[in-house]
């Protein structure tokens, strides 16, 4: 099967491509440029097989939080292909991505509880809560604990707290992981701190792992993007009319 999966929720800009078995990944570290580099990342790997975008069975895109301007050049190209060939678009959000990229690298089927965090810029983070297991099938099990935010890493520490979760059964990963390592040993009992962000070759050999699929498949006119909180300016017109 003939599968594009694509990544612009971060600076780094990633399309990868499985055809007869076989994966190819490029990038580019440039979040100015997504909009300029995208396409023609997609066109030169997509040539590097002999392929065209009609061959293209298959849809995966890595859907927020993130940059605002990147989750919306990922999702409306890969939605405007959908909508062209009429196939159905695999997306998974960025954090849940993370505790399922952890979880595969982890090797294991016992139950996880993984704290997803991505770096937000001005001392914010983006977090979410995930237990994960392995079914009876050899599936996984993908379970927000809480939903995903956005806060100050003091407030995301305070929510651990309000959960009825040891600690030290918590492992931490994402991309910010080393930036605020301090912090977080400081106030976690566990060591298992992660640096990683999963890569849209990681999301092609994974998403089959996922129990309930289904759950994740969208086409153009159902998929949305995942921000997590408003936009600056929806924030201020929210502000402006006393929401």
């Amino acid at each position: 099967m003939n599968i594009l999966s694509v990544d612009t929720t971060t600076k780094v800009a990633a399309v990868a491509l499985q055809t007869n078995n076989t994966i190819t990944q490029k990038k580019v570290d440039n979040e100015i440029t997504h909009s300029e580099k995208l396409l023609p990342l997609i066109d030169e790997i997509l040539q590097k097989q002999s392929l065209n975008i009609n061959d293209i069975e298959k849809y995966i895109v890595l859907n927020g939080p993130g940059s605002f301007t990147g989750v919306r050049i990922g999702l409306a190209t890969i939605k405007a292909f959908s909508m062209v060939n009429n196939k159905e678009i695999i997306s998974i959000s960025s954090l849940e991505a993370i505790a399922l990229s952890l979880y595969v690298k982890l090797n294991t089927s016992d139950t996880k509880y993984i704290l997803s965090l991505l770096d937000a810029r001005n001392n914010r983070v983006y977090h979410g809560l995930f237990k994960v297991s392995t079914n009876e099938n050899n599936k996984i099990n993908i379970e927000k604990v809480y939903n995903q935010s956005n806060d100050l890493l003091e407030d995301v520490i305070h929510n651990i707290d309000k959960i009825n979760i040891s600690k030290d059964k918590i492992i931490l990963a994402g991309n910010c992981i080393n930036i605020y390592r301090n912090n977080l040993l400081n106030n976690f009992t566990t060591s298992n701190l992660y640096e990683l962000y999963p890569t849209p070759k990681e999301l092609i050999q994974n998403y089959t792992k996922i129990n309930k699929i289904q759950d994740y498949i969208y086409n153009t006119y159902t998929l949305d993007a995942n921000y997590v909180r408003p936009s600056q300016a929806e924030r201020i017109k929210n502000e402006h009319e006393g929401k």
